[in-house]
């Protein structure tokens, strides 16, 4: 039996501070989301133009990951060019947040056509409308989060994976937004059988296929680089003979006008044995993700160490470091 620590220890001292600071960041944050919801499209705009140069030249956060990552893809790009590019992905991001506060109030059933144009949806309909395992992939490119809030907002109810945010209040209140049209969230760890029983059960199942495993998972090249990518989203459609279909949300023209577009639908049960595999699923969607990236590159979240080593390569290299020196 766990017993509570007592109100003078200092470890209740110190769950009654950290409660306290996820609290002030929640009331923060609100108040933040309750302005950006007033803004005009233009003021928005305004707003990501002025908060992209803060963070990208002034403030130079994440500096150099963001160049370092724009440098391995465009290799020909001179410093000014790449440094500008960064921005525009700053910009994008921000934007990205007004879009996702703004969305709730303004993007319903009724008033999506002025803010969404479908394109090539037709394979995707048809792929959903098979009433078979379905796993909707799309990367950290575009608005990911209108695109999963629009297909619970046609009536394509999803599971998505995602790790909690830390801030427990935050966390409740973004996956509000994310259930609001029956987007269900689950945790990243622990959650395979459930996975595997809901692509089962005929459910649909949405993830971001861009995230880098350093640590168990598979080289593959993406962008042109060889990155670490995960080898469960691959695992999961084979496994339950899954459709895969690779969709995007972009921006297009200004704030709050996006596309959103059906990349390509990859039917697993119909596979070879050859096709079988998970290196050949993964450079499925990888090769599809790239091609959209590469046609708006400043949609792309530059920031990620997409292109980090495997750990255990980084450990080797550390421990014959250590036995020359020995």
């Amino acid at each position: 039996m766990i017993s509570t620590p007592p109100a003078t220890s200092p470890g209740y001292t110190c769950a009654r501070r950290l409660i306290l600071v996820a609290l002030v960041v929640y009331a923060i944050v609100r108040c933040v989301l309750c302005v950006v919801q007033a803004l005009s499209d233009q003021a928005a705009e305004r707003l990501a133009d002025v908060l992209a140069w803060v963070a990208n030249d002034l403030l130079r956060i994440r500096r150099k990951v963001i160049l370092g990552n724009l440098a391995l893809v465009f290799p020909a790009l001179s410093a000014r060019q790449l440094r500008f590019m960064s921005r525009r992905m700053w910009r994008n991001l921000v934007l990205m947040g007004c879009e996702v506060a703004q969305a709730p109030r303004r993007i319903n059933r009724y008033s999506w056509r002025d803010y969404i144009d479908l394109f090539d949806m037709e394979q995707l309909v048809s792929a959903i409308l098979r009433s078979r395992p379905t796993i909707l992939l799309s990367g950290h490119f575009g608005n990911f989060e209108i695109a999963g809030f629009a297909a619970g907002l046609f009536g394509f109810p999803s599971f998505t994976v995602a790790r909690p945010l830390d801030n427990r209040y935050l966390n409740t209140y973004f996956n509000s937004f994310r259930a609001l049209h029956g987007q269900f969230i689950l945790p990243k760890k622990g959650i395979t059988d459930k996975v595997l029983r809901l692509l089962d059960s005929g459910a649909i199942l949405t993830v971001l296929g861009d995230q880098a495993d350093a640590i168990s998972g598979i080289r593959m090249p993406f962008l042109g680089r060889p990155a670490s990518c995960h080898k469960a989203i691959a695992l999961f459609a084979l496994n339950s003979n899954a459709d895969m279909i690779v969709a995007t949300a972009v921006r297009r023209r200004r704030t709050m006008q996006f596309q959103l577009r059906c990349v390509g639908v990859l039917n697993t049960d119909t596979l070879d044995i050859h096709s079988r595999s998970v290196k050949s699923v993964t450079g499925w969607y990888n090769d599809r993700l790239a091609d959209e990236i590469m046609q708006l590159p400043s949609q792309y979240w530059w920031l990620h160490r997409r292109w980090k080593p495997k750990r255990q390569r980084r450990l080797q290299k550390n421990k014959e470091k250590r036995d020359r020196m020995d």
